[in-house]
């Protein structure tokens, strides 16, 4: 059975539980995000490349995920960046160069499939295939063979079929 005194200590432990919650209740609930605010030096609501040349891992992938090419990183972009790099260390990201060179190995170890003039880039696990190709069912081959990679999640067929 409580007593009094403990149930007004309880009380009291919740409400300062509650209070020093209180920030990332907030954060939580209007999608703000502490990281970003630190690192918006000039609270613009962007970040430009100096403000985060602080941080390596996030200079180095900030052209990568700066998507419409402004030159900053909206909360958005941010966010899918520390996402990306959050599962990557995690070991669930498949990088784009183990994507490019798997395949490559894919393509030129079909039988069926003229690759030798084929280029393959890869840009946050969209492959895009390019060069000459002799017909439209190599064509076809070709993404299906690039699907079927691990990590892959579309395949942009620029091939130009020779025949």
């Amino acid at each position: 059975m409580r007593t009094p005194s403990c149930s007004n200590a309880l009380i009291g432990c919740a409400c300062i539980v509650l209070l020093t919650m209180r920030p990332a209740i907030a954060q939580a609930a209007d999608g703000r995000d502490g990281h970003f605010e630190r690192l918006d030096l000039n609270r613009d609501g962007f970040l430009s490349y100096a403000e985060v040349s602080g941080e390596k891992s996030t200079a180095r992938e900030f052209a990568l995920y700066d998507a419409n090419q402004d030159g900053k990183l909206s909360p958005e972009e941010f966010h899918k960046l520390k996402s990306v790099q959050s599962a990557r260390r995690s070991g669930t990201y498949v990088s784009d160069s183990v994507i490019k060179h798997k395949v490559k190995a894919a393509l030129v170890k079909s039988k069926d499939l003229q690759a030798t003039g084929l280029h393959v880039e890869t840009l946050r696990n969209v492959v895009t295939l390019t060069g000459e190709i002799g017909d439209a069912k190599q064509s076809e081959r070709a993404v299906r063979l690039a699907e079927h990679v691990k990590g892959v999640r579309a395949v942009e067929n620029k091939l130009t079929v020779m025949r």
